[in-house]
């Protein structure tokens, strides 16, 4: 999952590529969903390697990343719980369902989806 995650990723980065171009905005939008995919695709690695399961739902996603940070206090650290809520809202909501972000404010919240994915794959090494 955590290779998806970063196909996503890359996909996202081509996305707003190709809105720097051609400047159609659906471009924008589908950054946007690939980048929120690959912060969902980090997240249910995460959760299954270390023995949660995969979530079914956004809800589990929450309450599951909350037993984590019980669970494993260096998460809580890194605030997963927190940053997913952030990209669900900016990346799902704000940039996709709306399309209301501007093409710098999809390239720091892809940025900051990057940085989620990379603290993940971290996690997952130490463990």
């Amino acid at each position: 999952m955590l290779e998806e995650a970063k196909r996503a990723l890359e996909l996202a980065d081509r996305e707003l590529e190709e809105f720097c171009r051609e400047r159609d905005a659906l471009r924008l939008r589908d950054a946007c969903e690939k980048g929120w995919l690959a912060v969902l695709l980090a997240t249910d690695a995460l959760l299954a390697e270390l023995g949660l399961g995969k979530p079914e739902s956004y809800a589990e996603r929450r309450v599951l990343l909350r037993e984590l940070e019980r669970k494993v206090p260096r998460t809580e650290k890194l605030g997963l719980r927190d940053r997913l809520g952030a990209r669900g809202y900016y990346l799902h909501i704000l940039g996709y369902h709306e399309g209301s972000l501007r093409e710098d404010e999809v390239a720091e919240e892809l940025s900051k989806a990057r940085k989620y994915v990379e603290d993940v794959k971290r996690l997952l090494e130490e463990e």
